[in-house]
Protein backbone atom coordinates (compact mmCIF):
# COMPACT_ATOMS: atom_id res chain seq x y z
CA UNK A 1 0.00 0.00 0.00
CA UNK A 2 2.74 2.47 1.03
CA UNK A 3 4.87 1.43 -1.96
CA UNK A 4 1.97 2.02 -4.38
CA UNK A 5 1.14 5.40 -2.82
CA UNK A 6 4.77 6.47 -3.19
CA UNK A 7 4.96 5.17 -6.75
CA UNK A 8 1.83 7.12 -7.75
CA UNK A 9 3.03 10.33 -6.10
CA UNK A 10 6.50 9.94 -7.62
CA UNK A 11 4.98 9.70 -11.11
CA UNK A 12 2.80 12.80 -10.60
CA UNK A 13 5.58 14.93 -9.12
CA UNK A 14 8.22 13.87 -11.64
CA UNK A 15 5.78 15.12 -14.30
CA UNK A 16 5.20 18.43 -12.45
CA UNK A 17 8.92 19.10 -12.13
CA UNK A 18 9.56 18.18 -15.77
CA UNK A 19 7.10 20.86 -16.99
CA UNK A 20 9.04 23.74 -15.46
CA UNK A 21 10.01 26.32 -18.07
CA UNK A 22 13.80 26.59 -18.63
CA UNK A 23 13.88 30.33 -17.79
CA UNK A 24 11.87 29.80 -14.62
CA UNK A 25 14.12 26.89 -13.62
CA UNK A 26 17.24 29.00 -14.14
CA UNK A 27 15.86 31.88 -12.01
CA UNK A 28 14.61 29.44 -9.34
CA UNK A 29 18.02 27.71 -9.20
CA UNK A 30 19.73 31.09 -8.69
CA UNK A 31 17.26 32.08 -5.95
CA UNK A 32 17.67 28.74 -4.15
CA UNK A 33 21.49 28.84 -4.36
CA UNK A 34 21.48 32.39 -2.93
CA UNK A 35 19.06 31.44 -0.13
CA UNK A 36 21.08 28.35 0.83
CA UNK A 37 24.35 30.31 0.77
CA UNK A 38 22.88 32.96 3.09
CA UNK A 39 21.79 30.49 5.81
CA UNK A 40 23.87 30.89 8.98
CA UNK A 41 24.13 27.11 9.48
CA UNK A 42 25.52 26.76 5.95
CA UNK A 43 27.99 29.59 6.50
CA UNK A 44 29.14 27.89 9.71
CA UNK A 45 29.26 24.33 8.33
CA UNK A 46 32.66 22.74 7.88
CA UNK A 47 31.51 19.83 5.68
CA UNK A 48 28.61 20.20 3.22
CA UNK A 49 27.02 17.23 1.45
CA UNK A 50 25.58 18.33 -1.89
CA UNK A 51 24.54 16.56 -5.10
CA UNK A 52 24.78 16.91 -8.87
CA UNK A 53 21.44 17.66 -10.54
CA UNK A 54 19.96 15.16 -12.99
CA UNK A 55 18.73 18.10 -15.08
CA UNK A 56 15.30 18.23 -13.45
CA UNK A 57 16.44 18.70 -9.84
CA UNK A 58 17.56 22.06 -8.49
CA UNK A 59 21.05 22.78 -9.86
CA UNK A 60 23.43 23.67 -6.99
CA UNK A 61 26.50 24.25 -9.19
CA UNK A 62 26.59 28.03 -8.51
CA UNK A 63 26.42 27.40 -4.77
CA UNK A 64 29.18 24.77 -4.92
CA UNK A 65 31.44 27.10 -6.93
CA UNK A 66 30.99 29.76 -4.23
CA UNK A 67 31.92 27.13 -1.63
CA UNK A 68 35.09 26.32 -3.59
CA UNK A 69 36.07 30.01 -3.53
CA UNK A 70 35.41 30.15 0.23
CA UNK A 71 37.47 26.97 0.85
CA UNK A 72 34.44 25.09 2.19
CA UNK A 73 34.59 21.30 2.06
CA UNK A 74 32.05 19.88 -0.41
CA UNK A 75 31.12 16.19 -0.55
CA UNK A 76 29.15 14.49 -3.32
CA UNK A 77 27.64 10.99 -3.52
CA UNK A 78 29.46 8.21 -5.39
CA UNK A 79 28.21 4.73 -6.15
CA UNK A 80 30.13 1.97 -4.40
CA UNK A 81 30.07 -1.67 -5.49
CA UNK A 82 31.16 -2.73 -1.99
CA UNK A 83 28.52 -4.99 -0.38
CA UNK A 84 26.05 -3.08 1.79
CA UNK A 85 27.41 0.38 0.92
CA UNK A 86 25.34 1.59 -2.04
CA UNK A 87 26.46 5.20 -2.02
CA UNK A 88 29.26 6.91 -0.13
CA UNK A 89 30.12 10.59 0.23
CA UNK A 90 33.39 11.83 -1.27
CA UNK A 91 35.13 15.19 -0.86
CA UNK A 92 35.84 17.09 -4.05
CA UNK A 93 38.25 20.00 -4.42
CA UNK A 94 37.47 21.03 -8.00
CA UNK A 95 34.10 20.57 -9.72
CA UNK A 96 35.75 20.86 -13.12
CA UNK A 97 38.32 18.11 -12.53
CA UNK A 98 37.19 15.70 -9.81
CA UNK A 99 34.04 14.30 -11.45
CA UNK A 100 33.45 11.39 -13.84
CA UNK A 101 30.27 9.92 -15.31
CA UNK A 102 28.78 7.62 -12.68
CA UNK A 103 26.64 4.50 -12.64
CA UNK A 104 23.38 6.27 -13.57
CA UNK A 105 24.94 8.73 -16.01
CA UNK A 106 25.26 11.53 -13.45
CA UNK A 107 28.57 13.19 -12.59
CA UNK A 108 30.08 11.77 -9.41
CA UNK A 109 33.51 11.87 -7.72
CA UNK A 110 36.31 9.88 -9.31
CA UNK A 111 37.16 6.47 -7.81
CA UNK A 112 40.64 7.87 -7.10
CA UNK A 113 39.25 10.11 -4.35
CA UNK A 114 38.84 8.71 -0.80
CA UNK A 115 35.41 8.24 0.77
CA UNK A 116 34.43 10.45 3.71
CA UNK A 117 35.20 9.21 7.20
CA UNK A 118 32.43 8.24 9.64
CA UNK A 119 33.25 11.39 11.65
CA UNK A 120 32.87 13.62 8.58
CA UNK A 121 29.55 11.94 7.69
CA UNK A 122 28.32 12.40 11.24
CA UNK A 123 28.98 16.15 11.15
CA UNK A 124 27.94 17.01 7.59
CA UNK A 125 25.28 19.52 6.72
CA UNK A 126 23.15 17.80 4.07
CA UNK A 127 21.59 19.40 0.98
CA UNK A 128 19.12 16.76 -0.13
CA UNK A 129 17.24 16.51 -3.44
CA UNK A 130 13.88 14.83 -3.78
CA UNK A 131 10.73 14.36 -5.82
CA UNK A 132 8.23 15.84 -3.33
CA UNK A 133 8.03 17.25 0.22
CA UNK A 134 5.39 18.24 2.73
CA UNK A 135 5.07 20.78 5.56
CA UNK A 136 6.25 18.36 8.26
CA UNK A 137 9.51 17.52 6.48
CA UNK A 138 8.57 14.19 4.91
CA UNK A 139 10.48 13.68 1.67
CA UNK A 140 9.76 11.47 -1.30
CA UNK A 141 12.93 10.41 -3.11
CA UNK A 142 13.48 8.32 -6.23
CA UNK A 143 12.70 5.09 -4.44
CA UNK A 144 16.17 3.65 -3.91
CA UNK A 145 16.54 4.80 -0.27
CA UNK A 146 19.97 6.32 -0.94
CA UNK A 147 19.52 9.44 1.20
CA UNK A 148 17.56 7.61 3.90
CA UNK A 149 20.57 5.31 4.41
CA UNK A 150 23.09 8.17 4.28
CA UNK A 151 21.14 10.42 6.68
CA UNK A 152 20.55 7.59 9.14
CA UNK A 153 24.31 7.64 9.91
CA UNK A 154 24.58 11.38 10.47
CA UNK A 155 23.72 13.85 13.20
CA UNK A 156 24.08 16.69 10.71
CA UNK A 157 21.27 19.04 9.71
CA UNK A 158 19.36 17.99 6.57
CA UNK A 159 18.03 20.66 4.21
CA UNK A 160 15.66 19.58 1.45
CA UNK A 161 16.24 21.42 -1.84
CA UNK A 162 13.08 21.65 -3.93
CA UNK A 163 11.08 23.72 -6.38
CA UNK A 164 7.81 25.06 -4.98
CA UNK A 165 5.86 22.86 -7.43
CA UNK A 166 7.16 19.83 -5.52
CA UNK A 167 5.15 20.72 -2.40
CA UNK A 168 2.61 18.02 -1.50
CA UNK A 169 -0.20 18.06 1.06
CA UNK A 170 1.13 14.86 2.61
CA UNK A 171 4.01 12.62 1.54
CA UNK A 172 3.48 8.92 2.32
CA UNK A 173 6.30 7.85 4.61
CA UNK A 174 7.42 4.71 6.42
CA UNK A 175 9.49 4.37 9.58
CA UNK A 176 12.80 4.11 7.64
CA UNK A 177 12.13 7.40 5.77
CA UNK A 178 14.28 10.18 7.19
CA UNK A 179 12.57 13.53 7.86
CA UNK A 180 14.16 16.83 6.81
CA UNK A 181 15.16 19.55 9.30
CA UNK A 182 14.60 22.37 6.84
CA UNK A 183 13.30 22.97 3.31
CA UNK A 184 14.43 25.60 0.83
CA UNK A 185 12.48 26.43 -2.34
CA UNK A 186 12.68 29.42 -4.66
CA UNK A 187 9.93 31.07 -2.59
CA UNK A 188 10.32 29.98 1.02
CA UNK A 189 12.56 28.61 3.76
CA UNK A 190 10.77 26.24 6.14
CA UNK A 191 12.56 25.52 9.42
CA UNK A 192 11.24 22.28 10.93
CA UNK A 193 13.82 22.02 13.71
CA UNK A 194 11.99 24.31 16.16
Amino acid sequence: MLREAKKDMRKRFFAKRATLDAEYRKAADAAICAAVGALSMVKNAECIAAYMSDGTEVDLTAFMLECEKADKRIFLPRYSASPGVGYEMVEIDDLSQDLVTGKYGLPEPSQKLPAASAEQINNMLWLVPGVAFDKIGARLGRGKGIYDRLLKNSNGLSIGIFYECQRADKVPAGEHDQKLDMIVTEKVIINLKN
